[in-house]
């Protein structure tokens, strides 16, 4: 049959493509059905994607954990004398340390002692109009100022209030930063990361306690809380995210 045969028209007058017999019978409701198949397919892809991305700068970021513990080990040591040597003197004044509020380890500055005395009897909002007071005044050192902020944290995240705990927190680190004091500087870590659990920001809080990983005499609080928040991190994510841990053989 030559090109002319294959062109001729029908009874009707229509051109006869002899390839369209191949081709499926769809309707329009097939059509909109399958564009949307494959839209639904592009986007579960897109998810996969991202969720990979997200896992890798996990473990990127799980690297940085290790790069940080190993720079900030070669201080733990000084930290801990330090920190030795102050629990030392308060046992010499015949003051032994005793925990307020499950996370504030007293005694801390001499100048906190009122403030501390009244949290422990059960007058948290006394201790807070006492902190305010302190923190109102221009001639505090940097510790007695560092320390104010980080027992008015613990006092807030006590009552309920993380956010404005976690904004003293956060100046107290500002302010062991700029001094260069290290011990200082993780303390303030570790009541960020307290901060952050009782936000549900697993994530902010593990970083925080990893920081503050070389703290020492608050090794219990610190372990505790890290465990909890790496849990609650992991299961956040897998819930938030299903595609995280990906299965290849389903891509």
């Amino acid at each position: 049959m030559d090109q002319a045969t294959k062109t001729l028209p029908d009874q009707q007058g229509r051109i006869a493509n002899p390839d369209a017999r191949s081709a499926p019978n769809l309707s329009y409701g097939d059509l909109v059905g399958t564009i949307q198949y494959l839209l639904e397919e592009r986007t579960g892809l897109e998810q996969r994607l991202f969720f990979a991305e997200r896992t890798v700068q996990e473990l990127s970021q799980q690297a940085q954990y290790a790069n940080t513990l190993a720079r900030e080990a070669q201080q733990s040591a000084a930290t801990a004398t330090i920190a030795g040597d102050q629990r030392a003197k308060a046992m010499a004044r015949g003051k032994p340390s005793t925990w307020i509020g499950g996370s504030w380890l007293a005694p801390s500055e001499p100048i906190l002692a009122p403030a501390e005395k009244m949290w422990q009897a059960g007058n948290a909002q006394g201790a807070l109009v006492a902190t305010s007071a302190l923190l109102s005044r221009h001639n505090l050192t940097m510790s007695e100022d560092v320390h104010t902020h980080l027992f008015t944290s613990a006092i807030l995240r006590a009552v309920g209030d993380p956010a404005q705990a976690s904004k003293h927190a956060e100046d107290a680190l500002v302010i062991a930063k700029e001094a260069d004091s290290y011990m200082l500087a993780s303390k303030s870590e570790l009541y960020r990361g307290l901060c952050f659990v009782q936000q549900q920001r697993y994530a902010q809080a593990q970083w925080c306690f990893v920081l503050a990983s070389h703290l020492d005499g608050y090794q219990d609080l610190l372990e505790g809380n890290r465990e909890f928040a790496e849990k609650m991190c992991l299961q956040t994510s897998d819930a938030k995210d299903p595609g995280r841990r990906l299965d290849l053989r389903s891509i």
